[in-house]
């Protein structure tokens, strides 16, 4: 027997079936926070080239895995189906854009709690998603409330390839919780299931 909460993640997993493949897009955020730690000089430039080559592969290897693994999922769509989460997080960035651009010399990060604050209304709007939004804010919360800023008297998460380091930090939680929900949602593929 399915209880309403198994079909209401049902119809929210069939509904965002190709934005929750979560492994897919995992290379492309990983490259990205990557790219964002050679701008702060954390890592060399090649390793961001490396990554930039591996990341297609993997795309491409995660996407086969779910066509092998689920098939293919087409959901009624509306005007707004694919883009559920992109006006809010564009909203989300332009703030955050604004804040940064105000550039308040403070040991606190208001484009971390920006970020923050968006996280944990994400978990109020996409309820399936509730889980990893609540853990990324909550944890963007305590950093960008932990005076953290060294001798240049900013706070890390106020730097501008700060902040883009931390969103691409959660956006990785989020993908491999979207990857989750997913797999537990649709289940194992029926020979496995003996």
């Amino acid at each position: 027997m399915v209880d309403r909460a198994e079909w209401r993640n049902l119809r929210y997993v069939t509904a965002h079936f190709e934005v929750l493949q979560g492994l897919a897009v995992l290379p492309l955020i990983t490259w990205c926070a990557l790219a964002m730690a050679w701008a702060n000089g954390w890592v060399r430039g090649w390793v961001v080239l490396v990554a930039a080559v591996l990341a297609v592969p993997a795309t491409v290897a995660a996407v086969a895995h779910y066509r092998r693994r689920y098939g293919q999922v087409r959901p009624h769509r509306d005007k707004t189906h694919d883009t559920f989460l992109l006006w809010p997080v564009v909203g989300l960035f332009t703030v955050v854009g604004f804040v940064d651009a105000l550039g308040p010399q403070v040991p606190v990060s208001p484009q971390g709690l920006v970020l923050s604050v968006g996280a944990l209304a994400g978990a109020w709007r996409e309820r399936p998603l509730a889980p990893a939004f609540l853990v990324i804010g909550i944890a963007g919360a305590a950093l960008s409330l932990t005076p953290l800023s060294g001798p240049s008297g900013t706070h890390p998460l106020s730097d501008t390839e700060g902040w883009i380091f931390a969103s691409c930090a959660g956006a990785a939680v989020l993908a491999a919780w979207s990857h989750l929900l997913l797999r537990r949602t649709l289940g194992p593929v029926p020979a496995e299931r003996s």
